[in-house]
């Protein structure tokens, strides 16, 4: 038996979003700015795509940029943000965001930037109130991730942005991980910038989106022609960005039913694995996406656990899939103080659409015969 844990890492493609992709690969390969029959063909295809996106987080069409997926997006947003500001000032950073958004706000300082880190607290969650104590009115940019990506926790971003609005500063959310579970409706927020990912909800790799609220100024970061207005040049994907519109049209029609079955698959992983002794678990049920479960465990390794788990069919990780072949701890773990008993010995599950209990059951009697298997050679 095998289990796929790692959905937060990427998921499988959705044979439906595989069939809207097929066209654009074989007979409609024509460019999408071209002016003949075909070519327009395809661009209203893109339209269409982006219409659905546009549909499901309830902005317009007009409002949403197409991109090479979540980190050219998070790019896209903290460097064309904070470069067209006009101004120099502070750029707040939550502590436990994406790479993509802390590498490129550490490219900022170089331009005379000053950035900001904003604790969490040991849960993992950004405060208003932390916030609060951070930013002043020189804040050019606000960015805090909607969940994170190796514990799952959701932040307070309606609250947050409203901190981020009184002082007058642009407020990005990184919504990679949040897309596939939480309502999100930038009609009814402030947010002004929202980057999100195909391969997170059943899409393709390779093809992403920011959400950028009229008005938001935004300097492009790749230069060359015209498309998405300007904005991010170079030809478009029509097969990515359909398979992409396929899969948020999916997610609308099914994300209630996958919220509760991912749920109901990891307090059940849950359940079956409370009797072992030594675990921390990073990622409080009520607070976190659903299906995520990071633990930390004494008396054991990260890798030789990964490893074991693997040889047994459990596909499961680290933490953050981008951060998979360093075997220093996480970054957000000792954020959150992780005590170094238990920090080495982390380990991610992330359970999706198609996993089962008979999954959640095979996992948790794996872990924790492999848990005892690694502490006996202790």
């Amino acid at each position: 038996m095998g289990v796929y844990a790692d959905h937060a890492a990427t998921t499988p493609l959705d044979p439906a979003a595989l069939d809207a992709m097929i066209p654009f690969l074989s007979g409609n390969y024509h460019n999408p700015s071209s002016l003949y029959a075909k070519g327009r063909a395809v661009r209203n295809a893109i339209e269409e795509a982006r219409a659905l996106i546009a549909g499901y987080l309830g902005c317009d069409s007009g409002e949403i940029y197409f991109t090479s997926g979540g980190t050219e997006a998070a790019n896209l947003a903290v460097l064309g943000a904070v470069r067209s500001a006009g101004r120099k000032g502070r750029v707040l950073i939550g502590a436990t965001e994406h790479y993509a958004v802390g590498k490129a706000a550490a490219a900022l300082v170089k331009e005379g930037f000053s950035v900001v880190t904003v604790p969490c607290d040991g849960l993992g969650r950004i405060t208003p109130e932390a916030l609060a104590r951070n930013i002043t009115d020189d804040t050019v940019l606000v960015s805090i991730m909607w969940a994170n990506n190796e514990t799952g926790m959701i932040q307070p971003i309606g609250e947050l942005c409203r901190v981020a609005r009184r002082h007058g500063a642009i407020f990005h959310t990184d919504a990679v991980q949040a897309l596939g579970s939480q309502r999100i409706r930038v009609d009814e927020s402030g947010i002004d910038l929202l980057s999100i990912s195909s391969h997170k909800i059943y899409g393709p790799k390779g093809c992403g989106a920011l959400f950028i609220r009229r008005g938001t100024p935004i300097a492009p970061i790749i230069y060359g022609g015209s498309q998405e207005k300007h904005i991010r040049a170079g030809t478009e994907n029509p097969a990515a960005v359909a398979g992409f519109g396929k899969a948020v049209e999916l997610l609308s029609a099914e994300r209630e039913s996958r919220v509760k079955s991912q749920r109901l698959i990891a307090r059940r992983f849950m359940e079956k694995i409370a009797g072992t002794p030594g675990i921390l678990c990073n990622s409080p049920q009520d607070l976190v996406v659903p299906g995520f479960i990071s633990l930390s465990i004494a008396g054991v390794e990260s890798e030789p656990l990964l490893l074991l788990l693997g040889a047994s069919g459990i596909d499961a990780s680290m933490g953050a899939a981008c951060n998979a072949e360093t075997i220093e701890p996480s970054f957000v773990l000792r954020a959150m103080g992780v005590p170094k008993s238990h920090i080495h010995g982390s380990v991610r599950f992330s359970f999706g659409k198609d996993n089962t209990f008979e999954d959640a059951d095979f996992a948790a009697d794996t872990l924790t015969a492999v848990i005892r298997r690694l502490r006996k050679l202790n």
